[in-house]
């Protein structure tokens, strides 16, 4: 029976890990090639994302850069569990984090489901690790989210000071000069800094 079979028949959707438990431990034997298959072709399996968070990152070690392909999109039914379970990974996934926002250069709606899948729950010492590869999202000043919420986990971590986050506010309204969705944006997500101009 294929892998996805298999997650159909028994991961229920509608329970919570806690309460399947016991069917979810039928796959505490999970192959590479199994893993791999789940990599490639579940991400919009909502039970396969429920594995992804029972799994943990600690047995998926070896494959966690696949599973960060599935918040390219976080509508995928599987982002959800992929991203808890990355989260916990902590400090182990920065490096492919960081791969992606440096090289990953035509895709910042990705950052942008990084920023708000994994990153912006990151505990603050994991995100000063992070501060110039978020100052370097803020500075391309992209139409996808990206920098506004790299700016706004700055802030809020108190990562930056007032006149630093001041100082990047200014230079993103400069950016989207004229873009009024992204201006609009801008002053929602950064409200204490919008309201002094």
């Amino acid at each position: 029976m294929k892998l996805y079979q298999k997650l159909k028949n028994r991961i229920d959707w509608n329970e919570p890990v806690e309460l399947q438990l016991e069917r979810l431990a039928e796959f505490d034997n999970i192959t590479n090639e199994e893993i791999e298959e789940l990599a490639q072709t579940c991400h919009k399996s909502t039970e396969a994302g429920i594995l992804l968070e029972y799994l943990g990152h600690e047995r998926l070690m070896p494959y966690l850069h696949l599973f960060l392909e599935f918040l390219q999109d976080m509508n995928w039914p599987a982002a959800g569990g992929a991203s808890k379970m990355l989260t916990k990974a902590g400090k182990v996934i920065i490096p492919e984090i960081r791969r992606v926002f440096q090289e990953v250069n035509n895709d910042q709606i990705w950052h942008y489901w990084i920023l708000l899948g994994i990153v912006q729950y990151f505990e603050k010492e994991l995100i000063l690790e992070m501060k110039a590869d978020l100052i370097e999202l803020i500075l391309r000043a992209d139409k996808d989210g990206a920098s506004i919420q790299a700016l706004r986990i700055l802030k809020e971590k108190q990562i930056l000071s007032s006149e630093e986050v001041e100082n990047r506010y200014c230079y993103l309204l400069d950016k989207y000069s004229g873009d009024l969705y992204w201006t609009n944006d801008l002053n929602e997500e950064i409200k204490p800094v919008a309201n002094k101009t």
